[in-house]
């Protein structure tokens, strides 16, 4: 257990993230709480809490601590907040939200730093998340390819999976996903242009960015050729040593870091449903 003043840290749970007890995540925090949590939170990529009590306001106001909130494009919030999501698998439905290892929303011109999620329902068994930890992948790569990858830019898109042509345009996955799910048609064929391998804003740390749900193609190749490298990474990083796997209970939190953390939502779990409530945190143009 490490030492924190305000509250209690665990980081055995696995290559990355930490189980954070001792703190009502419901109730206003006071400051130096807000401090450490952030101290832990940027030590260990991604913080876990458990036995919360979180209404969407009280989600987005615990949010709200570590930045400016952000809107997602593609779904309705809840009607008591704008700023939360539901993400839910009917107990009827096969696919999944998020089934897919990817970092949220890299395809904004300023995507989000943090993502906040809350366990409303969960099943009684399956439903778990798998991170991984792109700051310890890249630091593993051989020199050569760490010095091409730095040299490289992405095109990246929300299109790929919400676009005309995309996966959640797909008459199955809109009979999986009901009427919540939708999203300005302009938007979802944009593109913009980041680093393969993104700087941290406040660690300085190197992380791999680019991913196959979000990055079309390498900055003048195609993407055929594109392809091999973003299927050479993800295979890489989500390596036993670089993954965490983390089953939820009802009331559970998680609170991870989108600029170093790729994220894959199981589907192992038909027959069950699975409500979820997400917040995300304005961050900062990738350099």
């Amino acid at each position: 257990m490490e030492q924190y003043q305000y509250i209690n840290v665990d980081s055995s749970l696995g290559p990355l993230g930490a189980e954070v007890s001792g703190v009502d995540l419901s109730q206003p925090l006071e400051p130096e709480v807000v401090q450490e949590l952030h101290q832990a939170w940027l030590a260990h990529h991604v913080l876990f809490f458990h036995d919360q009590d979180m209404s969407p306001t009280a989600q987005a106001q615990f949010a709200a601590n570590f930045g400016e909130l952000d809107q997602y494009k593609f779904m309705q919030a809840v009607d008591e907040n704008p700023y939360v999501i539901p993400i839910v698998k009917e107990a009827d439905a096969t696919l999944n939200f998020g089934g897919g290892w990817h970092t949220d929303s890299s395809y904004q011109a300023i995507p989000p730093k943090a993502t906040v999620l809350y366990a409303v329902e969960v099943p009684e068994e399956g439903g778990d998340t798998m991170f991984a930890n792109a700051t310890a992948a890249f630091e593993a790569l051989s020199p050569g390819m760490k010095e091409n990858l730095l040299r490289w830019q992405g095109v990246y898109s929300p299109k790929l999976v919400h676009g005309s042509s995309g996966f959640y345009k797909s008459e199955e996955a809109e009979e999986n996903l009901g009427n919540s799910y939708g999203g300005d048609d302009g938007y979802a064929e944009t593109e913009v242009v980041h680093p393969l391998i993104r700087t941290h804003a406040e660690t300085g740390e190197k992380s791999i960015y680019c991913g196959l749900a979000h990055t079309v193609n390498i900055d003048g190749w195609s993407r055929e050729d594109s392809l091999p490298i973003f299927r050479h990474l993800t295979d890489h990083l989500t390596q036993d040593q670089f993954v965490t796997r983390f089953k939820w209970g009802q009331g559970s939190l998680a609170m991870w870091d989108n600029r170093r953390v790729f994220h894959y939502a199981l589907n192992d779990y038909h027959g069950q449903r699975r409500e979820m409530h997400r917040v995300t945190i304005k961050g900062e143009k990738p350099a």
